[in-house]
């Protein structure tokens, strides 16, 4: 570990280790095992590097973590305000799936959901071909700990042509834990080819302590499916959100991602989206709404490997108080990759006085028979816009909440799928009402 590299502390974490990774079929614990020496030699990122640059962790080395020391939901009424009875829904607690609360019976045909070590068992080949493959965009130290300390996980599977329309809802819920307490979820997602989807994954945290959660979710999308993909962050208050999602399309496959942030006080995303077979199509959106200190991180890639592919994206944010918003979004063209048409926004509404924003849109062009823009913008609320609805007898409070709603709306109103766009505005509507000038 070098000088500028910061160390980690977890208690109980050479047993822990053992007990994990000895339960592990032999080529996970082999992968465990390689995971854990990286990151020691690793440690966590500093701001001195140049992708760590503008959100520091420097809060996460100065504390003591402790691993969960149980996987069962205390106070689940509070869940169910995440639920809807049309949705597939899978629960894991602390990690581990709960199967009394997840609606895994009578699976339309063509679903397959089991957990992430028996995916590791009984398709050794899958699961490896895809989790141990890397992006120029992995966080590399926070992807080798969660492969060294993910306690379980989930592994859904959707058959070559499958048509699942229930929306599958992966709820990764943080229940009951201790102070300073560190998680590791996991997913692994086989879209097959011409199969067609609908995911949401949370991650969601009852309580208002510190806790710090370090996430990886890998997609495999299929030749000729047409996937639709949420995340979304609605941790603690106090909590720390770590994320890392890997998603890789096929030949004439189509991806709809959202990205959706919101509620922990740290959160960074990364978010890499490799486009590896031909005519593959993705829209990749993102919104967050940020109060008081809140700091939120989005590093996105879209690594196009193969000609005539399309990209469309745009990330929005509201930003009050003192909260502060980070975008570096990259494009990266691979010489092969000729008729290629890619379009990166990125958009912001400054409301507190004290909010910051550090936007890097970026282009990296290698093919010359390609069309690609990008921009940002970053602003306030229009004056005119707010004394024509005060001269109309509307509350200024109100009126920013209006004008504000209206910016939040255009991107949330790209989500085709009702179910999860109903989910993003329950949750919005309990922050809308704390805007403030």
């Amino acid at each position: 570990m070098t000088q500028e590299q910061m160390p980690l502390r977890i208690e109980g974490l050479d047993e822990y280790q053992s007990k994990v990774i000895d339960r592990s079929p032999a080529w996970l614990k082999a992968f465990r095992q390689r995971a854990v020496a990286a990151f020691t030699q690793l440690g966590l990122p500093s701001v001195k590097e140049e992708e760590f640059k503008y959100t520091s962790l420097a809060e996460l080395s100065s504390k003591r973590f402790q691993l969960p020391s149980h996987h069962k939901l205390l106070g689940d009424h509070k869940l169910h305000e995440y639920m809807d009875a049309g949705d597939i829904n899978i629960v894991l607690v602390n990690g581990v799936i709960w199967g009394d609360l997840s609606n895994l019976k009578d699976l339309p045909k063509g679903l397959s959901i089991i957990s992430f070590q028996e995916a590791a068992a009984h398709f050794p080949a899958e699961v490896e071909a895809t989790v141990s493959k890397l992006s120029s965009n992995d966080p590399k130290s926070l992807l080798y700990l969660n492969h060294a300390l993910f306690v379980d996980g989930v592994f859904v599977k959707i058959d070559d042509g499958a048509v699942i329309e229930p929306l599958v809802h992966i709820i990764h819920v943080t229940s009951a834990v201790e102070d300073n307490t560190v998680l590791f979820p996991r997913s692994l997602i086989h879209i097959g080819n011409a199969a067609q989807a609908s995911i949401m994954e949370s991650h969601i945290g009852f309580g208002n302590g510190p806790y710090w959660t370090n996430a990886v979710s890998d997609m495999r999308v299929g030749a000729d499916a047409n996937v639709q993909y949420c995340k979304v962050e609605s941790e603690s208050p106090q909590a720390v959100h770590t994320g890392i999602t890997r998603i890789w399309q096929e030949k004439g496959s189509s991806l709809d991602s959202f990205t959706f942030a919101h509620r922990a006080h740290l959160v960074r995303n990364n978010l890499a989206i490799l486009l590896k077979g031909e005519g593959a199509n993705t829209i990749m959106n993102g919104f967050y709404a940020l109060d008081g200190n809140q700091h939120v991180d989005n590093h996105t890639l879209l690594d196009i490997q193969q000609p005539n592919c399309t990209s469309y994206q745009l990330y929005k944010g509201i930003l009050n108080d003192s909260s502060r918003a980070v975008f570096n979004g990259k494009i990266h063209v691979h010489p092969i990759a000729q008729k290629t048409n890619g379009y990166q926004l990125n958009k912001h509404l400054l409301l507190g006085k004290d909010a910051r924003i550090d936007t890097k849109p970026e282009l990296e062009i290698f093919a010359d028979d390609v069309k690609c823009t990008h921009g940002a913008t970053i602003g306030q609320l229009n004056d005119d816009e707010l004394f024509y609805l005060q001269s109309r007898c509307i509350a200024k409070e109100t009126a920013v909440q209006l004008l504000s709603r209206g910016f939040m709306e255009e991107i949330i109103n790209t989500i085709k799928d009702a179910a999860v766009r109903g989910k993003l505005n329950r949750l919005l509507s309990v922050k809308f009402p704390e805007v403030k000038l």
